[in-house]
């Protein structure tokens, strides 16, 4: 199926411009496609690139395992980047359901798969900077004078504002259209589960606070 959403590199483009279509032919054709390694991707990349920027800053002292540590580093990123798919699927599901939303788990796991596209991108633009030597390091000063940092370095973080804020929006739009509901319900699908756990975490700190006082 050359055209279609599931059978070609067409969706890692469209997904930009057309997210909810994009989303809507993915779960109508497979929605399991690629799901697994577009998880597994963005974590990787990011511990990549992480670990590359500590050794432009600590080359002098990298051990000779830094090699096999960098491998473990990513190979450790990307498992956990599958694990929070699963979780954050079955979570968003029962969120989404809340608010009137239809998508199943293997459904929203696909919408949160296929909108860390731009996520991937920005990892990959950082990696790139990063080997061509754009300085990444926290800056350092003299006493009395201001940090002086590299111009370059905040072309590369303007670049990933961008495509850190439009990863969001495709996210909102890939949930609200498997949920068959708006990217601002979707929002608020999202809101819900950290909202529950921090009025959890206050209720737990009240009580054991107006227990201890006690004593």
């Amino acid at each position: 199926m050359a055209n279609g959403a599931g059978g070609s590199i067409t969706p890692f483009f469209t997904i930009w411009t057309a997210p909810r279509a994009t989303i809507r032919r993915i779960v109508d054709s497979d929605p399991t496609r690629n799901v697994i390694a577009l998880a597994a991707i963005g974590p990787a990349v990011g511990a990549l690139a992480g670990q590359w920027s500590k050794a432009l800053g600590n080359n002098a002292n990298l051990s000779v395992l830094w090699p096999i540590w960098v491998a473990a580093s990513v190979a450790i990123q990307a498992a956990l980047g599958v694990l929070f798919l699963f979780i954050s699927g079955a979570v968003f599901k029962w969120s989404g359901s809340l608010l009137g939303g239809v998508a199943s788990r293997v459904e929203v796991r696909a919408a949160i798969a296929w909108s860390q596209v731009p996520a991937i991108a920005a990892g990959i633009v950082l990696l790139i900077a990063l080997l061509l030597g754009v300085p990444m390091p926290t800056p350092h000063a003299a006493p009395g004078t201001l940090p002086q940092i590299d111009p370059a370095f905040y072309k590369v973080m303007a670049v990933e504002g961008v495509l850190g804020f439009w990863g969001f929006i495709v996210s909102l739009k890939c949930m609200g259209e498997v949920h068959r509901f708006s990217a601002w319900r979707a929002l608020a699908a999202i809101l819900i589960p950290p909202l529950i756990a921090l009025v959890a975490i206050g209720f737990v700190v009240f009580v054991v606070g107006r227990l201890t006082g006690h004593h």
